[in-house]
């Protein structure tokens, strides 16, 4: 495994014995017309040895970075014609275990596990090549992170750069050559 570690004010890449293991599903059903049910999960177990820490002397043991060791998601979507076209409703769920950003895993560099919820509802209008979308993402305004960086020991900060909060749209598609 390439990991990129900190050894004094210097960033290096360093090999470094690693092994992941673990299995992942993902399951899609259209129970009736009109209604898709899909569910993926994924379980993983990993291990980085020989981790030199910034200080240069302590040697430990890490997970690879990024890697939950459970992460799923799930999607309910129903589609149906109306008068004027055809209109779907959508919700879809995401979870992600805890984690840590980097190999050397610093206490700011470690993510809690969350979960984050979207929505959307859709129309097609009737003999049109347009798609409309109204959409609310991350509904709940879960608070996460999708990147940390360590940097006190050097430049005396910490980078974090957090997922956007709740979120809310219109979306226009058009379809050519339909």
């Amino acid at each position: 495994y390439q990991a990129f570690v900190q050894v004094f004010a210097a960033q290096v890449v360093r090999n470094l014995p690693a092994r992941i293991k673990g299995i992942e599903a993902d399951i899609t059903s259209r129970p009736i017309p009109g209604l898709t049910l899909q569910l993926s999960g994924a379980l993983q177990d990993s291990e980085v040895k020989d981790v030199l820490l910034p200080d240069a002397t302590t040697v430990k043991t890490s997970n690879l970075p990024q890697a939950p060791g459970f992460a799923g998601n799930a999607l309910v979507r129903y589609e149906f014609d109306t008068g004027i076209g055809r209109a779907s409703l959508q919700a879809d769920a995401l979870y992600t275990g805890k984690f840590c950003f980097t190999v050397l895993c610093a206490p700011v560099e470690r993510e809690r596990a969350y979960a984050v919820a979207n929505m959307r509802v859709g129309l097609t209008p009737k003999g049109t090549n347009l798609d409309l979308a109204f959409f609310v993402n991350n509904l709940f305004e879960r608070r996460y992170r999708v990147y940390a960086f360590d940097a006190s020991t050097y430049w005396g900060y910490t980078t974090g750069v957090y997922a956007k909060p709740r979120t809310w749209g219109v979306n226009a598609v058009w379809h050519f050559g339909k």
